[in-house]
This record gives structure tokens, sequence and C-alpha cells, in this order.
């Protein structure tokens, strides 16, 4: 059971010799569910509306009627696009309202209408658990009033006189509000927000309590969550996203995806996969048990854990990133192992020594690909091939990492590989 909005008007007429306005008790009005007007001017079985979306209020097995005159009733054979098929062929003016009067067959006499509506429910008061208007008809009072209380919605009301002869009509009316929230502006929400369709806002949303959404929310601005965010759908957000306490997804495969900065300020929890293209900042613990790929940065105020870290998203780097010292040879050849992609972070090169020059203590330079560590970074080289013990002298300071085999004389002929990880 549920509070509902209602709706009231006055019926008001000429009267008497003078022709005077005065209430008129006892009008009967029925109300309808929303009808459509006519596009188009026919005379067949096929009445036509403007789009598809008018064309949807009608079905088939409904009966339907043209304006206020008794004799164009008729029902709906079928629906499809923006037309309906009717039994029997009626004359219908471009504009005519076509009235949606029930799925039963009105009762005729004389040109009284006694209509069946069981597709609209009205009630004497403004809750739905109390009683209802019998064939959603409504008879003024004294006073002319006819009053009723209805769901949110769009309806047509038919107006007969004391005869029950139809004397008039009111379209469109709005009862409660039936649109949803829409917005281009400012919509501020200070307790809790309960909505079950789509939610819109082109601009800015800012909720300062609780916020359940089962249906979806999209954000071209930004949208502001001050406390716990609940989200049974997707979540999409075109600008930035910003949330200061817990996050739970379960939408979609439960994924947070984003071309900007997603930022969370703590506990955040993605059964799917999490994708930023530019920055990710998280505040404190962070679970994600999907894949996480972030073309930016990452940054965290907390420790991150994880089953592997796999480096693969810098700039490729080839052997003219690496500069071998003259101890290698006046001829020496630096060359990547060619069965992999190599980055920054991790790489396996090789140095042919050759030629003259060659000499102990041979030093191998790496010129970083994308530029700079933001911090001294700790370089890690390990040497292979070699036979033997081999002392490393290494330097990890920005913008290269060298390495410097302190007891080795390189072999003529052969190649020295080396792997380096190298971590910021």
């Amino acid at each position: 059971m549920a509070s509902i909005p209602g709706a009231q008007f006055n019926i008001t007429g000429a009267s008497g010799s003078q022709g005077l306005l005065g209430p008129k008790s006892g009008y009967k009005v029925y109300v309808f569910p929303r009808g459509g007007y006519a596009a188009a001017a026919s005379t067949g079985v096929i009445i036509t509306f403007d789009s598809s979306s008018v064309r949807t209020r009608f079905s088939a097995n409904k009966w339907v009627q043209v304006g206020t005159d008794t004799s164009k009733i008729r029902k709906v054979n079928s629906a499809a696009g923006s037309a309906i098929v009717v039994n029997t062929a009626v004359t219908v003016a471009e504009n005519d309202r076509i009235f949606l009067i029930g799925s039963t067959q009105p009762s005729v006499v004389g040109g009284s209408a006694t209509y069946t509506i069981p597709s609209t429910n009205i009630y004497y008061r403004d809750d739905d658990g109390g009683d209802k208007y019998t064939n959603s008809m409504v008879t003024s009072n004294a006073d002319g009033l006819v009053q009723f209380f209805a769901p949110a919605a769009v309806y047509d009301c038919m107006i007969q006189d004391g005869n029950q002869s139809n004397v008039g009509y009111i379209v469109d009316l709005s009862v409660g509000a039936v649109e949803g929230i829409s917005t281009d502006q400012a919509v501020i929400l200070g307790g809790t927000v309960t909505i079950n369709a789509t939610l819109g806002v082109t601009g800015w949303a800012t909720f300062g309590q609780s916020v359940t959404v089962t249906g979806a929310i999209g954000v071209t601005g930004t949208a502001t969550f001050g406390s716990t965010v609940t989200m049974n759908a997707n979540l999409g957000v075109t600008g930035s996203a910003t949330f200061g306490a817990t996050v739970t997804l379960t939408g979609t495969s439960g994924n947070i995806s984003h071309t900007g900065t997603l930022a969370f300020g703590q506990t955040v929890t993605v059964s799917g996969s999490l994708v930023a293209g530019d920055l990710a900042e998280f505040g404190a613990t962070v679970t994600v048990t999907g894949p996480l790929g972030v073309t930016g940065t990452i940054t965290s105020s907390s420790d991150i854990y994880g089953r592997r870290l796999i480096l693969n998203k810098g700039t490729a780097l080839d052997s003219g990133d690496f500069t071998a010292s003259a101890a290698w040879g006046s001829s020496a050849v630096v060359s990547l192992d060619p069965n992999s992609s190599y980055y920054d972070s991790r790489f396996i090169v090789g140095v042919y020594s050759d030629g003259t020059g060659i000499t102990n203590g041979p030093m191998l330079t790496l010129t970083y690909k994308d530029g700079p560590y933001p911090n001294p970074m700790v370089p890690m080289w390990l040497t292979n091939g070699f036979g033997g013990t081999v002392s490393l002298a290494i330097s990890g300071l920005s913008p290269s990492t060298s390495v410097t085999l302190m007891d080795f004389c390189p072999v003529s002929g052969a190649t020295h590989w080396f792997s380096g990880v190298v971590i910021g």
C-alpha cells in the first residue's frame, strides 16, 4: 500500500433562460488511460499516429473511440509501427483524439455510453489501499467538483452530462510526477534517495547520505557521493567519479571502466575488472578479482596485493637504448632477445664482444625509454653464460641505469647476456 497523488477540477455550464454559468451536478467523468491524436485523416481501418511511441499506448483487442462520437467505437485488431488496425472502417479527421476506452466493448443506448475500464484504477482517497471508483467513473457533486486519486501517470477524461451523453473531454491530464527526475541544473538531495528508473544528470549530482539505485546512473559531469553507495546495475561516468567511503559494485560483471581519473577514498571492491585510462588513486584497501588495467599511473597510500605483477604497458625498448663501453671492443654489437618485447622495467639484452680494445671491467648502460623514474629506482641485473662468479657494480640514478662487471673481461667473438628488472 502506498500514498498516491490526485487531481480535481470543476465542471460548469450554461443553464436557464439567462444562460448563466453554474456548477454541473451529477455529470459523469470516465478516467481513461492516455490515448493519442490521429496524425492524418482516414476512412478505412488504419489509424495513424505521429510516432511508434504514441502507438505503443494501444494494443490488440483493446477498444477505442474517435472523439466523443459513440458511433465511432472500434476494436483494435493489431498494432505495429505508428498505426493501429481496427475491426471495421471508421472516418477519422486529422487531430481527432483517439481514446483508449478499455478491454470490454461499452454499452451504448441512444448515443449514451457506459464504459468498462479495468486497466485504469482510480481511488476515492489518497492511498491505493482505499476504495476504487467502479469503472473509473467519477460523478460530480453539487459544486460540479470532480476529484480522484490514481497512480502517477497521464490520463484522458471523457465528460458526460446527466443523461450520460458525451459532451466534452480533457486530454493528457497529468497526475503526480510521471516523467521522473530530469534536470540539466544542480540536483541536491539531502536524505535517502531511491530511484527505480534511470537518473540522467548532465551537470552536478550531489548526495549527502545513502543512495540506492536499481536502474542506471548516467553522469556526463561530476558525481559526488559522501557516504555508502550501492549500485545494482551499471555506473557510467564520462567525467570524474569521487567516492569518500565504501564502494561496492555488483553490476554487469562488477566492472569499473573509466577513460579518465579514478579516485577512491576508502575500501573498494570490484568483482570484475578495473580499467582506467589515466590516473587511478586508491586511499585504502582495493580488491579486484578480475584484471587491473591502467594505461596511466596507479597511486596507492597503502599496500597492493596481487597474484603476479606483469609489466608490459611501457614503450618497447630497442638495442639503441643500450650503450656498451669501449671495453667490449671496437666492433661490439648490442642486441635484444628476439623472443619477447622489453621495457624499462624488464629486459634481456646481449653484447657481442668484438674488435680491438677489449679489456677488463666493461660497462653497459640503459637509457630509459619512458623518461626518468620519479624517484631513485632499485635496479637488478643478472648475468648468465659466463661460467664463473662475476662481481657487479650497479648504479640506478635517473635517467638511466648501468652495470659494470668489476672482475670480468669479455670474450672476443662471444655474446654475453644480461637480464634486468627495475623497480622505481
